[in-house]
């Protein structure tokens, strides 16, 4: 699932050297990717002649403020709306304008020159003394924005700025620092109070999926990007690429997909769907739900209802293809007795994965006025007493009689 073919703009600024972009021929090798690299200013030529063909952007920000319209914040933000995702790599020096930016998505970085700092958890071989490059176990990074085999495999090495998030339901924490983590600047002047940026609850890589599908991730760090981590050789110590392909792939709709391949509500023994249905009608409602990887879910709700849910009712896997990753929920509900224009909806919102939208608007009848049973078994009462008083009638009118 996902494009096959999608085209990518890689930009880094002027003074980032080549020889740290090792994404645009590790991560995107094999992968079915067109990818464009270029500096600030050819980027954004670019996107101001072509910008309708690119589907992904990676974002290197520089750390001065100067930055064409192309690629301002504004641009982008107006890009994600139309569908576009992002990559967006971030440094300890980055310009403020690149924070602002973040923040709008509940992400919010360090102070300007602040490193993430760990005197505990750091790479013991490979750091300058400054217990700045960290090495966090991905074993906690959730799935699936990280596949199995990166979780099970060695420490990421991470040297950047660390981040807090909010509490947006569109934002995961992808990777969080240790518990021993906090923030300062390389002279050990501790950066912030804020105690969202201390120990675990510190978050380095974060990605938000945007109510359109649309996604944009966020890194504090140039260096986990290094070709240092991505040679030949250094995957059985850093988990670097790994990680790095994985967060690529989910930012650019390759994993993490759920699509809707069809859905129907008719009545136990059609096959096709009716217009309207009567108050009281039996339905069956089934939706095949596809998936990028293995998914199983079990909380899948089906809504039926108007202003308000008069049904609300859960979904059962009842077929399972393996090969496909297809899978088929269905379930069975009586319409309420209330006649209107009722819409039944499955809305499926989960971290990490596209929203499953599925919308049927249907007319609930009353039934026609041949279509009444003959004998209403709530008026049995009244039944009786108009039985009873014509039999009390009669009875007097025979001993009247009589009585004549």
């Amino acid at each position: 699932m996902g494009a096959s073919s999608s085209r990518c703009e890689v930009r880094s600024s002027a003074a980032r050297s080549r020889r740290q972009d090792p994404l645009t021929s590790d991560c995107f090798s094999g992968a079915g990717y067109e990818v464009d690299t270029g500096t600030t200013q050819t980027a954004a030529a670019k996107l101001r002649d072509e910008g309708g063909r690119f589907d992904h952007l990676i974002v290197f920000a520089p750390p001065h403020k100067q930055t064409p319209p192309e690629l301002s914040p504004q641009a982008l933000a107006r890009r994600l709306d139309a569908g576009t995702n992002l990559l967006l790599i971030t440094s300890p020096e980055s310009a403020e304008i690149w924070r602002d930016f973040a923040r709008e998505f509940g992400v919010d970085f360090d102070d300007r020159g602040s490193f993430a700092v760990d005197h505990f958890s750091y790479a013991t071989e490979d750091d300058d003394g400054t217990h700045t490059l960290l090495a966090i176990p991905p074993a906690s990074a959730p799935s699936p924005f990280v596949s199995t085999a990166t979780r099970a495999g060695p420490p990421i090495v991470y040297r950047g700025a660390a981040h807090s998030t909010s509490r947006n339901p569109l934002l995961t924490a992808v990777l969080h620092a240790s518990s021993t983590t906090f923030g300062a600047t390389l002279d050990g002047v501790v950066s912030s109070d804020d105690d969202k940026l201390v120990g675990s609850a510190t978050s380095l890589v974060s990605s938000f999926q945007a109510r359109n599908n649309a996604r944009v991730s966020f890194v504090g760090s140039f260096d986990l990007f290094s070709d240092r981590f991505f040679a030949e050789g250094a995957s059985s110590r850093f988990g670097n690429a790994a990680f790095a392909r994985d967060l690529v792939d989910w930012t650019f709709h390759k994993t993490g997909l759920l699509v809707k391949r069809s859905s129907q509500v008719v009545v136990p023994g059609d096959r096709t769907s009716r217009p309207s249905y009567q108050v009281g009608t039996q339905l069956v409602y089934s939706l095949e739900v596809a998936s990028s990887e293995p998914y199983q879910a079990n909380d899948l709700q089906l809504e039926f209802g108007m202003l308000d849910p008069h049904i609300r009712t859960r979904l059962l896997a009842t077929e399972v293809d393996q090969s496909s990753n297809v899978t088929r929920y269905s379930t069975q509900f009586k319409v309420p007795d209330r006649h209107g224009v009722f819409t039944l909806r499955v809305d499926h919102r989960r971290p990490g994965w596209t929203r499953i939208l599925d919308e049927v608007v249907m007319s609930v009848t009353p039934p026609r006025h041949d279509e009444y049973e003959r004998f209403i078994g709530g008026a049995l009462p009244f039944y009786t007493g108009a039985a009873s008083v014509s039999a009390a009638f009669l009875i007097f009118i025979v001993l009247w009689s009589q009585q004549a």
